[in-house]
């Protein structure tokens, strides 16, 4: 294929394209183009771009001047391009659409942030004007947190304006003179296990020698996880041996595997950053019956954890009216630790109410004088050998799911 034909029409050749069809001539269509779009193009320009878009089918796209009153018809390929056409016509008329809706600082951002998001979107609802809407939120979906969706559905709208502020992974180096970002948090990776599993934490060389639901392979998490796991060169059975499933739908996952740890039966671990494992911890919105069953704890390597950036990002230079929106969002993850794996600050203890003042008590009675006691050495056994014998009954408490002797 030349070069000529590998230049694909643009939206406004399928326009000029569209115009012809509606109107039947060029003359007609160059007039059609002045009143609808007010575009002003000349008959000759007209003829430019049906060659244009005829060399790049290969075929023409009309015969002119052969239907009724010498309008031009479509020829097969004709039809079908003009198919095309009118989808990418579409589309860009969405795109401007979302651009012109208003004038609300629109912000992009995966399902697990709704518990930032939330808050900054009620607390500038509170700032004046109040009750207005200062924040317009688009929640990507789950499959979206990998490296390159997140790349078309977050980083390259920000540089075209359609949003203004993203919530996720850091920008790559491509983006770094286009985009400004700034840290809010850092998850950890975290793993599902039963609440009797022994230990606050789990290593990495006993990571691998459990089945595991983990994210797939072109997520932050697994990018990170199996970069640990050959940095460190942990024995490893491999991935076609440790791996259940891999699934950006985590909450199914988790859902099995605790229903597991309920009913006291073996389960596969399931693998999740912090920030994502949040909402299925107690107290939380999926946290509820069962959650006692289970537990999440952090994957580490010689005491380092596997921890991920969260950023917010913006266009570079960010705009002024964006800086306070920025601070406000800082300020919130700072004051959610369950973002990080950390456990939340208790709320402080209410202040003790004033005690009433104590009654006057009556006066004590004379007691009766107590009774001599006997001399330690009347005991049979001394009071040494009896604490010896008390302890050598209660030491020997029985191991979790082990017999008493």
């Amino acid at each position: 294929m030349g070069k000529v034909r590998d230049r694909a029409p643009d939206e406004w050749d399928c326009v000029v394209l569209m115009a012809v069809v509606e109107a039947g001539t060029r003359q007609r269509a160059v007039r059609l183009l002045a009143d609808r779009y007010d575009e002003h193009i000349t008959v000759e320009g007209v003829r430019t771009i049906l060659l244009k878009i005829n060399r790049w089918l290969g075929w023409p796209a009309l015969r002119e001047g052969v239907g009724p009153r010498g309008k031009a018809e479509l020829t097969v390929r004709g039809r079908r391009f003009l198919r095309f056409c009118e989808r990418v016509r579409s589309l860009y008329q969405d795109e401007r659409g979302r651009l012109a809706e208003s004038d609300v600082t629109r912000l992009v951002c995966l399902p697990h942030h709704a518990t930032i998001v939330k808050t900054l979107y009620v607390e500038t609802l509170a700032q004046y004007p109040p009750g207005e809407e200062k924040i317009g939120i688009e929640e990507l979906q789950q499959s979206d947190r990998g490296n390159e969706s997140f790349f078309d559905q977050a980083f390259w709208p920000l540089t075209t304006g359609t949003y203004h502020l993203a919530i996720g992974q850091p920008p790559p180096a491509e983006f770094m003179q286009e985009l400004q970002s700034d840290l809010l948090y850092e998850s950890q990776l975290e793993v599902l296990v039963p609440a009797e599993h022994p230990g606050d934490t789990m290593t990495l060389a006993e990571f691998v020698r459990h089945l595991s639901h983990v994210p797939p392979k072109d997520s932050r998490a697994r990018l990170l996880l199996e970069a640990r796991i050959a940095e460190h060169r942990v024995e490893d059975p491999g991935e076609e041996r440790r791996v259940a499933s891999e699934t950006y739908e985590v909450g199914s996952a988790i859902e099995r595997v605790a229903l597991l740890h309920e009913c006291g039966l073996p389960s596969p671990l399931v693998v999740a950053p912090s920030d994502i494992a949040l909402i299925y911890k107690p107290g939380m919105r999926f946290g509820g019956t069962g959650v006692e069953h289970s537990k999440w704890i952090p994957l580490h390597h010689d005491g380092v954890r596997l921890t991920l950036e969260v950023h917010v990002t913006t266009a570079n230079p960010r705009p002024n009216h964006l800086r306070p929106i920025v601070a406000l969002l800082q300020k919130i993850c700072a004051n959610q630790p369950r973002l990080r794996g950390e456990p939340s600050a208790p709320p402080p203890a209410p202040p003790l109410a004033p005690s009433a003042p104590l009654a006057p008590s009556a006066p004590l009675a004379p007691s009766a004088p107590l009774a001599p006691s006997a001399p330690i050495k009347a005991f049979a056994v001394d009071q040494g050998q009896t604490a010896v014998d008390w302890r050598s009954k209660h030491d020997r408490l029985p191991l979790i799911d082990a017999q008493s002797p």
